[in-house]
């Protein structure tokens, strides 16, 4: 199984002996919660993909769409990666924004990118030493993307899903999927997608990091996620469906997607059904 994680120590020893591309995702959390850019300090030699910003499509109103494979591979270009990078994603709240640009870099085929487990909080526990400004890129560089299929779903292909064997498992707050908490994003309808499944994002992790593989596979099992069949991950807006998709491949489920439009786009498309949790 490739290895989706990289500890702090690790990555620090690493860093002493591999030319690694470390990159720093960041975005606001929604309903104008903290913003990743209050967390100002950068894993050396680490850039920048702001997904409220460059790192993400926003037509039609939509939010954190993924870019399409060209405009990823020209913006991780300028970066200055090339598919052979050894790519590490990290954000500042720990474990949250990170796995998003993991799952983007995979559906263009990129094969060597981990997440580091517990982002900027676990590596100043380590002891690891940052800087105030994240660093611009020495060269573009020419980066040609080998586009994966399977990674990301549509709304149709979500809504083809329903009753059939295909899992949907969303990533929000128990709250937010009985449609007892009003959605954060204005005109967004309450509820979840008929027969999914809960899986909160937040019970995936201890102190901002991911669970064991163990602890993992129990909790999933305790939700009646069976692993076995084909897994449709979704979440307010394609964020945190990645820490449940990344979650769901580390206990080795072998087809997992992430819907893209995820509950922002499903709960604003009055002809999309809705299901509220009695």
């Amino acid at each position: 199984m490739t290895i989706k994680l990289i500890e702090a120590d690790t990555l620090a020893e690493r860093l002493k002996h591999y030319p690694l591309a470390v990159l720093k995702a960041t975005m606001a959390l929604p309903g104008g919660g903290t913003s990743e850019h209050t967390h100002t300090e950068h894993l050396p030699d680490s850039q920048t993909i702001d997904l409220d910003n460059e790192g993400s499509r926003h037509k039609q109103g939509k939010v954190h769409q993924r870019l399409d494979t060209d405009d990823l591979a020209r913006l991780v270009g300028k970066l200055g990666l090339t598919p052979q990078s050894e790519v590490v994603v990290y954000d500042g709240f720990g474990m949250f924004c990170a796995p998003r640009i993991w799952w983007m870099l995979k559906a263009i085929g990129h094969d060597k990118v981990r997440v580091l487990n517990g982002g900027l909080p676990a590596w100043q526990r380590a002891g690891g030493l940052t800087n105030q400004q994240s660093k611009s890129a020495p060269f573009h560089q020419l980066y040609q993307p080998q586009p994966q299929k399977g990674w990301f779903v549509d709304s149709a292909e979500v809504l083809a899903a329903l009753n059939t064997e295909t899992q949907i498992v969303d990533a929000r707050s128990p709250a937010r999927f009985d449609g007892n908490e009003p959605e954060p994003r204005a005109g967004v309808r309450s509820g979840h997608i008929p027969g999914s499944l809960n899986v909160y994002y937040q019970e995936l992790l201890t102190d901002n990091r991911l669970r064991s593989a163990a602890e993992l596979n129990a909790i999933f099992d305790k939700k009646n996620v069976n692993l076995q069949q084909p897994i449709i991950c979704s979440c307010g807006s394609g964020i945190t469906a990645c820490i449940v998709g990344m979650a769901a491949l580390i206990c080795g489920a072998p087809k997992v997607t992430v819907y893209d439009g995820s509950w922002t786009e499903w709960g604003s498309d009055p002809a999309l059904p809705v299901e509220l949790s009695q």
